[in-house]
């Protein structure tokens, strides 16, 4: 993203001929930044299964874990947590946009922290449970908070081409997409935890914690049926609304490959879907990292952004380097949740790993504060954060009255 990405308010305002896409200038922040974290996971999930295959089974686990420590340290699942703290630091006005919200942020953060703590416990006291535990918490808590970034960034498309001209999204659509969230929630859970791997006698689930295969096999169909006829429903709605832009419709695949891929093969999934929501943190908090209208002048340049972003992980990146390539301990979808014996079992080295569980539950917690978009001073704040507040209008011009509802649609919550 750069200076010159274009404000939503001056995007298009020509009308589009019915049932075309329409591309110019409907980008959440700029072709190449739209098309890197719809391309990049994809490219990253479908170039390791190539490799796997070609490698064959003793390689396949290697080649998918590596896929899985990239997206997860690289572009950013397991990372991008530090990033909202790092814009609470930069822009105080992301924290206190609403009265109650930095004593609720801080003591959930605190109480965040204090389970990662108590993860330090449970570690030594049984490491099997232990695993087991956090790998339940953070798939559950994990993919919950991936799936309502997925709905926030939707919404934010739906809102960028209400603003351009193209009118808010039908009703029917704004329903699919309060559903999105606890339907694809439900499905991939049940996938993941219930459903065994494969049809062979004995077969476990993908997240085994001892639960056992308690559906068949077969379950896989029922759940895949469902999931297509929801993308099929949602994308007949947006397609013959007639004011849908192309950005949005590309977005709207690669989230449904993303949930769909997950279902078939949770090992490929599990490169996607977090890879998407690193990609898709990263630029979200560079945008809102940069300077608006009014703010103070010494607050952080634009080049500085990036630097500061990248530094800020470090730590994290480092965790991530010590279990998942030289333990060769990271676990599927979590930080640090494998190898419960031996060198991950030091002290020092689980106290730190511990604490960043509670960081990353912390993130959880603060970003579903500080993205309720229905609370009319956070969605001002965070609309501005974004870009996506209309230009400042100089105090002689004359204001015309807002038509109700004319303004902006109903945008869900981002976070």
């Amino acid at each position: 993203m750069t200076a010159s990405t274009p404000t939503l308010a001056n995007g298009p305002t020509t009308s589009t001929p019915s049932g075309s896409l329409p591309f110019r200038g409907l980008w959440l922040f700029s072709p190449r930044a739209d098309a890197a974290f719809l391309a990049l996971p994809l490219l990253l999930t479908a170039g390791s299964a190539v490799a796997a295959a070609l490698m064959g089974l003793r390689a396949a686990d290697e080649v998918n874990r590596l896929a899985v420590w990239t997206a997860q340290n690289i572009l950013g699942n397991g990372t991008h947590v530090v990033l909202t703290y790092l814009l609470f630091a930069v822009h105080r006005d992301v924290l206190t946009a609403e009265p109650k919200q930095p004593r609720t942020v801080l003591a959930g953060t605190l109480a965040m922290l204090a389970v990662g703590a108590g993860f330090i416990f449970t570690y030594y006291a049984n490491k099997d449970a232990h695993v087991y535990l956090v790998g339940v918490v953070f798939n559950i808590f994990g993919l919950h908070h991936t799936l309502s970034q997925h709905k926030g960034f939707w919404a934010l498309h739906s809102l960028r081409g209400h603003q351009a001209g193209l009118g808010p999204g039908s009703p029917r659509e704004r329903t699919l997409q309060q559903t999105y969230v606890p339907l694809m929630l439900s499905l991939i859970l049940v996938r993941l935890f219930f459903v065994p791997d494969s049809a062979a006698p004995g077969a476990t689930p993908y997240l085994d914690v001892g639960q056992g295969a308690l559906l068949p096999h077969g379950m896989l169909a029922v759940i895949l049926t469902v999931w297509l006829g929801f993308f099929a429903v949602l994308f007949r709605t947006v397609l013959r609304a007639g004011n849908a832009s192309g950005p949005k419709v590309l977005y709207l695949l690669a989230v449904a490959t993303a949930t769909g891929l997950t279902i078939v093969s949770p090992m490929w999934g599990n490169v996607m879907l977090p890879a998407m929501h690193g990609l898709e943190y990263y630029m979200i908090t560079a945008r809102m990292m940069e300077p608006r209208e009014g703010d103070p002048p010494a607050r952080l340049g634009r080049a500085w952004i990036w630097p500061l972003m990248i530094l800020s992980m470090l730590p994290l990146l480092t965790l991530g380097v010590i279990h998942g390539l030289i333990l060769e301990g990271a676990g599927r979808g979590t930080l640090g949740t494998g190898d419960p014996s031996g060198s991950s079992s030091h002290l020092i080295l689980r106290v730190l790993t511990s604490l960043s569980l509670g960081v990353v539950l912390a993130h959880y917690f603060s970003d579903a504060f500080i993205y309720r978009f229905r609370i009319p001073s956070i969605r001002k704040v965070m609309l501005r954060r974004l870009g996506f507040a209309p230009p400042a209008v100089p105090a002689s011009t004359p204001v015309a009255p807002a038509t109700p509802g004319a303004a902006m649609p109903p945008v869900a919550s981002v976070g």
